[in-house]
């Protein structure tokens, strides 16, 4: 006579230095661990798995960054503080690293302007909720927005490298970005590691996957992730081979490290495996 006994073991990963992680990177996306024992599973395990049960990470992964490479709004207008239209004059202001919305972007570029003595609406930023473009509404007869200059934000408002609009314009004028704005630069949440070689793949490639956390707050809260079916991910590698260095590190869809504003992130990781009892082990764990 013959079972299988299922056995099971949980670990508490976190980010946190102060819970001894180590090497933290300085966008705090990718930390290490060196557990004082091994981890490994007996000799004899069968069907060994590992899944993430509870994750918590805060949604603070910028969209705007220096790192990206889209902080500045270039634009030129013929407002001059204290004289009124003349010709247009240059302006570059420079966003910082942050997760902007559409009304957080707007809103900051109002600041902005208000600093620069301009009107607080002089230029200002909406959407259009049928084709998910980005519309710039134009206060001043002649005013352009160029997009083609450095570092430009014009991907996440949906604009190619040119001058918006092309042409000076009249008053009040509205323009209609190229392509839908993009300001979810993350989309989900992924949580990589060397726990195991393979994890989920991503089509056919093993990309050490072992979750993936949907973005279901606002920007600014903190997902608590738990769901009701964790995603099994194959640890028959860990059969019989003890290892006690792990690294793990927070990306996007794209596997793209995703900065964490200086929180930390934790989950809870889940070994679980069967043991065969035979003959005599099945009597002795019937007491």
């Amino acid at each position: 006579m013959s079972v299988l006994v299922p056995q099971s073991t949980s670990f508490f990963f976190s980010s946190d230095p102060a819970n001894k992680a180590q090497n933290v990177s300085a966008d705090g996306s990718q930390f290490t661990v060196v557990m004082d024992a091994p981890i490994s599973l007996p000799h004899g395990a069968m069907g060994a798995t590992l899944s993430v049960s509870q994750a918590s990470i805060w949604n603070t992964s910028y969209n705007i960054s220096a790192a990206f490479g889209n902080n500045v709004f270039a634009f030129q207008s013929v407002f001059a503080p204290g004289v009124g239209p003349l010709v247009p004059i240059a302006y570059s202001i420079l966003i910082p690293d942050g997760l902007y919305s559409l009304s957080g972007f707007n809103a900051y570029l109002s600041t902005q302007f208000v600093n620069l003595r301009l009107p607080s609406n002089l230029i200002t930023v909406n959407g259009d909720d049928a084709t998910q473009k980005t519309i710039l509404t134009f206060l001043l007869a002649g005013d352009q927005v160029d997009f083609a200059a450095a570092n430009s934000v014009r991907g996440i408002l949906g604009f190619d490298a040119r001058l918006a609009p092309v042409t000076a314009q009249p008053a009040g004028y509205n323009e209609f970005s190229d392509e839908p704005a993009n300001f979810n630069r993350v989309n989900s949440y992924l949580i990589t590691s060397n726990f195991v070689s393979q994890g989920i793949p991503v089509n056919s490639i093993g990309q050490g996957i072992i979750a993936q956390i949907p973005i279901t707050v606002p920007p600014g809260s903190q997902i608590n992730y738990q769901p009701r079916n964790p995603i099994p991910v194959d640890a028959s590698e860990l059969v019989g081979v003890g290892k006690n260095a792990f690294t793990f590190s927070l990306v996007d869809q794209n596997l793209r490290a995703t900065p964490t504003a200086g929180e930390t992130w934790n989950f809870v990781l889940v070994l679980n495996y069967f043991i065969l009892l035979t003959g005599d082990r099945v009597l002795m764990s019937q007491f």
